[in-house]
C-alpha cells in the first residue's frame, strides 16, 4: 500500500469518526445550527493528516528533492483519495445512518430564512433543490470535489514548509 494512500485512509476514517461522534451527539439533527460550527474540527484533522504524509513521502528519499510541486501533488493525491472513500462514506451515512438530515437541514433553512424574511412561497420553490443537493447521491458526489479542493488549498500552504530542495541548492 503507498503511502498517499495510507494517509488517505487515515483521513477517510478521521472523516468517518467525526461524523459518527457529531451524528451521535446530536450535531447532525437537534443540533444542526451548533454542528455547522463545528466543521472546523474535520479541517484540522485534514492539516494535520496532510502535514503528516507530505512529511512521510518527503522521509521516504531522505537524498532526493521535494520541489513545492511534489508537495501539492502528494497532498492532491492523499485529498483525491481520501474524498472518494469519503464521498461513498457520505452516501451511506446518509442513506441508511442519518437518514432525517435533509429533514433537520430543511427545518433549520426554513428558521432562518423566514428570520429574513422569505416567504413560504419562495421557500417552496426552493425545497426542492435543496433537499436535492443535501441528499446522498448529492452529497456523494460532492464530498470528493470539495475534498480535493480544500486538500488543494492545505497543500498549497504546507508545501512551503514541507519543500526540500535538491542537495545542489541546500549547500
Amino acid at each position: 500500500m503507498s503511502t498517499k494512500f495510507t494517509y488517505a485512509l487515515i483521513m477517510t476514517v478521521c472523516q468517518v469518526v467525526v461524523s459518527l461522534v457529531m451524528f451521535f451527539l446530536g450535531f447532525e439533527t437537534e443540533k444542526l445550527a451548533t454542528g455547522q460550527y463545528l466543521g472546523f474540527v474535520g479541517i484540522v484533522f485534514m492539516i494535520v493528516v496532510l502535514w503528516l504524509g507530505i512529511k512521510a513521502v518527503r522521509d521516504e528519499a531522505p537524498g532526493q528533492a521535494l520541489g513545492y510541486g511534489g508537495c501539492v501533488g502528494t497532498g492532491t493525491m492523499i485529498g483525491l483519495y481520501a474524498g472518494l472513500m469519503g464521498g461513498v462514506y457520505r452516501f451511506i451515512h446518509l442513506k441508511f445512518i442519518n437518514t432525517s438530515f435533509v429533514d433537520y437541514q430543511m427545518e433549520l433553512i426554513r428558521s432562518q430564512e423566514a428570520a429574513k424574511g422569505t416567504s413560504d412561497a419562495q421557500m417552496e420553490q426552493a425545497e426542492g433543490v435543496i433537499r436535492m443537493m443535501m441528499g446522498p447521491v448529492a452529497q456523494g458526489i460532492s464530498t470528493p470535489i470539495l475534498v480535493v479542493i480544500i486538500s488543494v488549498l492545505i497543500s498549497l500552504l504546507l508545501a512551503i514548509f514541507l519543500k526540500r530542495p535538491p542537495a545542489e541548492e541546500a549547500a
